[in-house]
């Protein structure tokens, strides 16, 4: 679905050049779920940018589907780290925004709405504003608002990360719950070795910057997976230990820098 062909991105300040990726090639496949770990500064979030068509590369190229991106890509939905909910819109509303912006009839709206209500548990919350929501079903409010209209590819990043452990480990549950039976593919980007690993199909491990690949990590741990009983396993603990190896001197030069 989503191909990194030697895909290097600089950005220019002043007279100053950064070189947030260097030569980054993976692949993601039809209904994969794939994290990207690193450390801070490695070009994580401006791949999604890319990916999305925000940003243009300054070498390389990426293919959606076996074309270039050139331009937004409107195949997929962008989750950033805020879940950017309308604070005077109801739930709903903000759940069925974008079918209003493609003019979609508002019998359909009100047909999809309360599928991804009951979908994420927040069909009595509707009528609720976002200040009345506790932090978890604010993402899944935002989780909603983006599958409502049927993106093939959707990418998140660091949705989670502002939540407390119990909670993101729900979140999990709960996005693995969906992503199983929506049947999506997901690009996600976070710091969280233990999100990545639970999450995932595959992480795709990135360096200091510049980001550049340094492993591409299959993870065959068996589906369906329960995210609090998986972390105990020996098998999660050696996949675990194997990425932390892979990351711990790139976090110590980012974070001395």
């Amino acid at each position: 679905m989503l191909e990194y062909r030697g895909v290097t991105k600089k950005f220019y300040k002043r007279d100053a050049e950064i070189t947030a990726l260097r030569n980054v090639s993976f692949r993601i496949e039809d209904g994969q779920f794939v994290s990207v770990v690193g450390p801070s500064g490695c070009g994580k979030s401006t791949m999604l940018n890319l990916s999305a068509g925000l940003s243009k590369p300054t070498a390389g190229e990426i293919l959606y589907r076996g074309q270039p991106v050139t331009g937004i890509n409107t195949k997929l939905g962008y989750i950033t780290q805020r879940d950017n909910l309308l604070e005077w819109s109801t739930v709903y509303d903000n759940i069925v925004i974008a079918l209003r912006i493609r003019n979609v009839p508002r019998q359909k709206q009100k047909e999809l709405a309360d599928y991804y209500l009951k979908l994420m548990g927040l069909q009595d919350f509707a009528k609720h504003y976002p200040m009345e929501l506790s932090g978890g079903m604010r993402k899944r409010a935002s989780l909603a608002r983006t599958l409502i209209y049927s993106p093939e590819l959707v990418m998140m990043d660091e949705p989670f990360s502002a939540l407390d452990a119990h909670v993101k480990g729900m979140m999990h549950e709960e996005l693995l719950r969906v992503w199983e039976l929506e049947t999506k593919t997901i690009l996600f980007i976070t710091h969280d070795l233990t999100e990545a690993i639970t999450l995932s199909d595959k992480v795709v491990v990135l360096s200091a910057r510049p980001g550049t690949v340094k492993a591409i990590i299959d993870i065959n741990l068996p589906r369906p997976r329960d995210p609090f009983l998986l972390q105990t396993t020996p098998e999660f603990i050696e996949i675990y230990h194997r990425v932390w190896d892979l990351l711990r001197d790139d976090i110590r030069k980012s974070e001395a820098a």
